[in-house]
């Protein structure tokens, strides 16, 4: 991965996390994310479970509950997956009540 490559991450503890990427921390079993987002709730495109992915494909949607920007390290984590440009937008643009 490349610093500032926007990702999404999930954790062992069924957190889903949104930022961009700045290290890989205890042998890759932690990272750490800047501009990142935590997803309470979320609705995927047409308001239907897509899981997970459909949050690094579309983004969160209509519904979805975001909290707001700051710098974390993450443990326990489970999964890393790129953004698309467009799920970039979504989660940037993203409020609480989105």
């Amino acid at each position: 991965m490349k610093k500032g490559q926007a990702i999404l991450v999930t954790d062992q503890h069924r957190g889903i996390y949104f930022g961009r990427y700045v290290s890989t921390l205890e042998g890759g079993n932690a990272i750490k994310l800047n501009r990142a987002r935590h997803c309470y709730t979320y609705k995927a495109k047409g308001g239907y479970d897509l899981g997970t992915f459909s949050l690094a494909t579309t983004g969160p949607q209509a519904g979805s509950r975001i909290g707001p920007e700051c710098t974390i390290t993450i443990r326990d984590v489970a999964t890393i997956t790129e953004c698309t440009d467009v799920a970039t937008a979504a989660w940037e643009a993203a409020t609480w009540g989105h």
